[in-house]
């Protein structure tokens, strides 16, 4: 007898089938429903509504089972999104402490450091460290790091960037720039540094150039020495002969200058800051859409204009002199240089040996990266005017005759007619070109400069000073008068090193 079916087992078999299908099942098991090879149409329709059920009902599951996993992707990926959007929002705000912890280090760095000041110039600002032993030897002041060398100058590090930054292009200039005529013809580019980086200048040259020993021969720019000291040792000389150094100060570039001072023993990094505020880039103002700029027309070299250029001049110029000095002791000439002014003397028998000074002295130069002015150079024997430095060396040192008659009538001139169309020599500055020359005159003959200042001192009672060009009242800088050379004294002198003794800088190193 067949198990009986329970309520649930039957309506099981109904879902899982359909009635009818169960029905017949059923009729068939109990004997109501024979069944045979070929079915009868009822039992066959049945037996498709049965296979077509299932196949619907495996098809409905799975519909039921995409939906039931779309529904939980579409879960997934908002929870996806979500988790994305809080990393996000964290990432954002870790971003942002960065950026913020960054600029707080790039002010403290700023505050602390200087490590760019423009492309070409940045490369070794990041070496610190200088040689103590060197510094201590000649005396030069020591920096630990860039804020102690500005704390000395009474700056800080804002200031430094702005003054040195090196730039192409730039809407400001730390210089006034203006010409000057040459005795000889042509004009000289003056760069004034302006007051703030003059300052610098002033402190570089006291501090740390004037700290340096010079070679005997040199007379420029040197306390105690001027144009009547390296006159004085060819005084009396058979022969002398002047040669003059082709655009000095723009020979010496910026990064000679940077040698220089990283000779001495300072770091790169200051080395590189101490260069920069020496040195000097001509520039050409252009006018473009209201706005002022500046335009970088060549590399950085010595300005003429500025206080430290002569004592660097100088110092790069040490092994000039010493090679110069041995040449000259070889041959039997006495040499002295003051600035581009070389002067050789000797004695009439000695005149065979001027074309071979010549020409390794023109070795000599060349091979110091300087340039021999071919159009100036001057030989003048005994029975001739000998001039050096425009003192006269003949027989006495003395200022040369016919420049002090002409400025004797000169003198008297404006003393009967007043300064109106009145000139001397090629200055625009008349009163600087007049007060110069007495102060020339004064360096050889004191009597004479005397009697020359009281007759200007009337002039100036009865006519006033005469009217000054304004570019160079705007300037309000010393005029370099090449009619005359005054004497120049350094505020600081020479310093011996911390030991107590003085070295020959270029050697030691």
């Amino acid at each position: 007898m067949a198990e009986k079916l329970s309520r649930q087992q039957i309506y099981d078999r109904i879902r899982a089938t359909s009635k009818d299908s169960y029905i017949l099942e059923e009729m068939q098991r109990l004997g109501f429903w024979e069944s045979s090879a070929t079915p009868s149409l009822s039992e066959l329709l049945i037996q498709r509504e049965l296979t077509a059920n299932q196949e619907l009902n495996n098809l409905l599951a799975q519909d039921r089972k995409y939906q039931n996993q779309e529904a939980m992707l579409k879960e997934m990926r908002k929870a996806r999104m979500k988790l994305a959007k809080e990393k996000r929002e964290v990432t954002k705000q870790k971003n942002k402490q960065k950026r913020a912890d960054k600029a707080d280090n790039w002010k403290n760095i700023q505050q602390q450091q200087i490590i760019y000041l423009g492309k070409g110039v940045s490369g070794g600002l990041n070496q610190t460290a200088s040689d103590l032993e060197i510094l201590s030897k000649f005396n030069l002041p020591f920096f630990n790091q860039v804020t102690d060398f500005a704390s000395a100058i009474g700056a800080d590090l804002s200031a430094l960037r702005y003054l040195l930054y090196q730039r192409k292009v730039s809407q400001i200039s730390h210089y006034h720039t203006f010409e000057i005529p040459k005795k000889a013809g042509g004009k000289r580019l003056i760069s004034a540094p302006k007051t703030r980086l003059k300052e610098l200048q002033m402190w570089m040259l006291e501090n740390v150039l004037n700290r340096i020993e010079n070679n005997d021969e040199v007379h420029g720019f040197i306390k105690g020495r001027s144009i009547i000291s390296n006159a004085q040792p060819h005084l009396g000389k058979d022969i002398v002969i002047n040669v003059d150094l082709k655009d000095f100060f723009p020979s010496i570039s910026y990064k000679r200058v940077k040698g220089l001072f990283h000779k001495l023993g300072y770091a790169e990094q200051l080395s590189t800051i101490f260069a920069l505020i020496c040195t000097h880039a001509e520039t050409e103002k252009v006018e473009m859409d209201g706005a002022s700029y500046y335009v970088q027309k060549g590399n950085r070299v010595l300005p003429q204009g500025s206080p430290a250029s002569p004592a660097i001049s100088n110092l790069i110029a040490f092994k000039l002199d010493k090679k110069i000095r041995g040449l000259a002791a070889k041959f039997n000439f006495t040499y002295t240089r003051y600035a581009d002014d070389l002067s050789f003397s000797t004695v009439k028998e000695n005149e065979k040996n001027i074309a071979s000074l010549l020409f390794f002295l023109k070795k000599i130069i060349e091979a110091e990266g300087f340039t021999m002015h071919p159009a100036k150079t001057h030989i003048m024997r005994k029975g001739n005017l000998q001039k050096v430095t425009g003192i006269v060396v003949n027989e006495k040192l003395n200022v040369q005759r016919d420049q002090l008659r002409k400025f004797r009538a000169f003198l008297h001139s404006v003393a009967l007619h007043g300064w109106e169309g009145k000139k001397w020599g090629n200055a625009r500055n008349l009163i600087n070109a007049v007060d110069g020359y007495i102060n020339f005159v004064k360096m050889v003959n004191p009597d004479k400069a005397a009697a020359f200042k009281v007759q200007l001192e009337k002039i100036v009672v009865k006519y006033g000073y005469p009217v000054v060009e304004e570019e160079l009242v705007e300037v309000k800088t010393e005029t370099l008068v090449e009619e005359a050379v005054p004497e120049v004294e350094l505020e600081t002198p020479v310093s011996p090193s911390a030991d107590g003794k003085t070295y020959d800088w270029w050697n030691i190193l």
